[in-house]
């Protein structure tokens, strides 16, 4: 196994060697033993799993929660490097129809009047 031919030409058996090696660990110790000997490994969990265990994550706070107005509580992942200079605040998107008023009203300078009028067309909502 100490080529990668030889990994290639084996790897039936090789394959049968990892998992009689890994199957009686837990994959956070499977991971840690990999590292320590200079073998780049990583765990695979499930979303949750790496939202409330990965220790990089966490730290990072990769996941922060967010209030939204329908579903109420939830963590949207962050962007994934952050520069010290140019902070990004992630923010949810827009309801349908959230900022129609000030679209309406602001933007294209629309009186209640004429807003009213094309609710009632069934124009807009």
């Amino acid at each position: 196994f100490a080529s990668l031919e030889g990994r290639q030409e084996n790897e039936e058996e090789l394959n049968r060697l990892v998992q009689a090696w890994t199957i009686t660990r837990i994959d956070e110790e499977v991971m840690m033993q990999l590292q320590a000997v200079g073998v780049g490994a990583g765990r695979i969990g499930t979303s949750q799993d790496q939202m409330e265990n990965d220790p990089q994550l966490k730290y990072r706070t990769f996941y922060r929660e967010q209030d939204h107005p329908e579903i109420g509580k939830y963590r949207p992942p962050r962007q994934p490097c952050v520069l010290s200079k140019t902070p990004c605040q992630i923010r949810r998107a827009p309801l349908i129809g959230e900022h129609n008023e000030y679209a309406f009203k602001e933007i294209l300078g629309m009186s209640d009047e004429e807003i009213s009028e094309m609710v009632i067309e069934g124009v807009i909502e």
